[in-house]
């Protein structure tokens, strides 16, 4: 397994996102990371006229076929337990090993429950207390076809006919975006700024591969500026405190599949590196 920078200050090879990162048992650490360093980076300049606050959710996804999943918000109380076996239910070594083993015909998949924890960060202005703007970075829940892309789509929208700033940033390259009106650029990443005043308009970065992650105006309310949200600042921080480098190979291609562009970039890419 080949990973990258050894050394004690690591550096992803990508000049922004690293595709490597959407793999599926990462991601979630990384989605996690980002939110806390965005409200690391925003409250330093939003004190102390506002605070950045993160509010965590649970959704239970249930798998289903390979692009529909169910979702749902409730964390049952599950116990795992050893089944009891009955003690006339015994049987001998030897009439095991004697049976022929029959080859299965089908593979199907079980109907198993996995707890997704998602971030989402709220800027309040102290006071009076008052929800100003959220800050959305997708996770598959969010994007894979089913309930949970319903119910995100519907909250989505609430936030969208509220006098709410809404900020949405997506670095997955799996399932269909969010929907915008207007022409969508064919690109790996986008991420968008609606502002209350500007609605229905928002203000949209698409960013591929190649491209540095952007920053961000995040807005505020009348007359106060808006601050800063440096995205890739942020990957960098996560990226070291987390020793990703120690986790990714890079000899694998990253998932999902790469354009034949893409894939003849990062090829070169990580061959200098």
């Amino acid at each position: 397994m080949r990973t990258q920078n050894a050394s004690h200050d690591p550096q992803s090879p990508f000049p922004g996102m690293d595709p490597y990162l959407e793999a599926q048992g990462l991601w979630p650490d990384v989605h996690a990371s980002l939110m806390n360093i965005f409200r690391e980076q925003l409250s330093s300049t939003l004190a102390p006229k506002y605070v950045a606050e993160l509010e965590t959710q649970i959704v239970i996804e249930r798998m289903g076929d390979e692009e529909v999943w169910e979702a749902s918000v409730v964390l049952p109380d599950v116990a795992v337990t050893q089944p009891e076996i009955p003690s006339g239910a015994q049987w001998a070594a030897e009439d095991v090993a004697a049976a022929a083993v029959s080859a299965p015909p089908l593979r199907l998949i079980a109907p198993m429950d996995t707890p997704t924890r998602l971030v989402t960060l709220h800027i309040r202005r102290r006071e009076p207390d008052r929800l100003v703007a959220v800050i959305e970075l997708l996770s598959p829940v969010n994007k894979r076809p089913g309930n949970g892309r319903q119910d995100y789509l519907e909250k989505r929208a609430a936030y969208l006919r509220s006098s709410i700033h809404f900020i949405e940033i997506d670095l997955l390259r799996r399932w269909p975006r969010m929907p915008f009106g207007g022409p969508m650029p064919d690109v790996a990443y986008l991420a968008a700024v609606c502002d209350m005043r500007k609605r229905p308009a928002c203000d949209a970065w698409p960013i591929r591969l190649r491209d540095p992650l952007p920053v961000l105006p995040v807005p505020l309310l009348s007359p106060d500026p808006p601050v800063s949200l440096d995205m890739g600042q942020a990957l960098r921080t996560a990226y070291q405190r987390a020793r990703y480098d120690l986790r990714i190979d890079y000899d694998a291609p990253p998932p999902p599949p790469l354009s034949p562009e893409e894939e003849a970039w990062i090829n070169g890419l990580l061959s200098t590196a």
